[in-house]
């Protein structure tokens, strides 16, 4: 019993001296020496060297559109409507008359005090002589010209109605509402129509408190109708004081309507230059994200060093878009961006150098391609 685990000891004993011996020897074949480690592979990438320009930056904001002017005629008399001379939506100049009122006993009541006023102008002239012979007092005088100015107003009176029987447009545009029709009766101070000057055109805009001071007045606006026009316009008033409620300042631009084919009311973008400022202008295609969301640009440094520089938008077009938060100069990864991270070297081919774009983003080792 003894002997069997002495050789059972003995047996262990010699396989973990022969295992030990095994590790501990050092190899005699040569594929068992240490691989020398290759050097790390570089990407080949293209660039781009941009110095930054000056932007003008832009506000764009919803509006809407308004009439130059916009009044409610009104008669200045009671009468009935014998013609109407205009429809709805007709343009027509200033001074033409739209409506006509009937007289009615006007032209016999004008008649009557044109009469009793040259008989008072009679009696006046008459007094006024016997008052130099000492035959009439000076009561008599004062009340026989009182009797005559009297009669002057009332043929004024009149002569005014009748001035009003035709209701005129007040300047040049649009008869956007009639609220009388041929025969009806209108009241004194009563509606005629609504009345439009759609030329100029007054584009309003509100724009936020912070963005107030960035404007100029008489400055160059573009505007985009939501009818599909896009006009150019002047900025021509900008509120002193801010909406209470909205915290935001009125702004007007001016656009000329000649032809009168953009209606008022209506919905428009407006384009208004702001202050101008720094930046660069890069295709929205080198435009990368970063582990936590990020957007930017990568550049590569003058050691060739790749870095990821968060940036933001400043302004957009269809060809591209203005950013800042690039170094000036900056070296921009126009192509390759995707196969580089930020920290690694880089091999780089300058924009234009002729090189062939197939061996870009491809890895190679000390500059050479693999």
């Amino acid at each position: 019993m003894n002997k069997s685990y002495l050789i059972a000891f003995a047996m262990v004993l010699a396989i973990v001296l022969w295992m030990g011996s095994g590790l501990l020897r050092e190899s005699d074949d040569p594929t068992d020496k240490p691989v020398a480690m290759e050097p790390s592979p570089r990407v080949l990438v293209q660039t781009k060297t941009q110095i930054a320009e000056y932007v003008q930056l832009e506000l764009t904001i919803q509006g809407h559109v308004e009439p130059n002017r916009e009044v409610m005629i009104r008669s200045d008399i009671a009468g009935r409507v014998i013609s109407l001379l205009v429809d709805d939506g007709q343009y027509v100049e200033a001074g033409t008359v739209l409506a006509q009122l009937d007289p009615e006993d006007r032209l016999s009541r004008l008649a009557r005090e044109k009469a009793l006023l040259a008989s008072r102008k009679n009696t006046y002239e008459r007094v006024k002589s016997l008052v130099t012979s000492n035959y009439q007092s000076k009561s008599a005088v004062e009340q026989a010209y009182a009797d005559l100015k009297s009669a002057e107003a009332s043929v004024a009176i009149i002569e005014t109605e009748l001035k009003k029987l035709k209701i005129t447009a007040p300047f040049s545009g649009v008869v956007d509402r009639l609220f009388i029709e041929s025969g009806s009766h209108v009241m004194s101070n009563g509606e005629v129509a609504r009345f439009v000057d759609n030329n100029p055109l007054v584009v309003v805009a509100p724009v936020a408190q912070q963005n107030i001071t960035k404007l100029t007045k008489g400055s160059e606006a573009s505007v985009q109708f939501a009818v599909g026009s896009q006009r150019k316009g002047t900025l021509r008033y900008i509120s002193p004081l801010a909406n209470e409620q909205t915290r935001t300042f009125r702004v007007e631009i001016q656009v000329e309507n000649s032809e009168l084919d953009i209606p008022a009311g209506i919905s428009a973008e407006v384009v208004i230059p702001a202050s101008k400022t720094k930046g660069h202008f890069v295709s929205p295609a080198i435009l990368t994200l970063d582990e936590k969301g990020q957007m930017g640009v990568k550049t590569v440094t003058d050691e060739n060093e790749v870095v990821f520089n968060p940036v933001s938008i400043i302004r957009a077009s269809q060809e591209g878009v203005w950013v800042d938060g690039l170094p000036d100069p900056a070296r921009i990864i126009t192509v390759g961006q995707g196969f580089v991270e930020a920290g690694t070297v880089v091999d780089v081919a300058e924009q234009g150098a002729g090189i062939d774009n197939q061996a870009l983003g491809v890895a190679r080792y000390d500059g050479i391609s693999q």
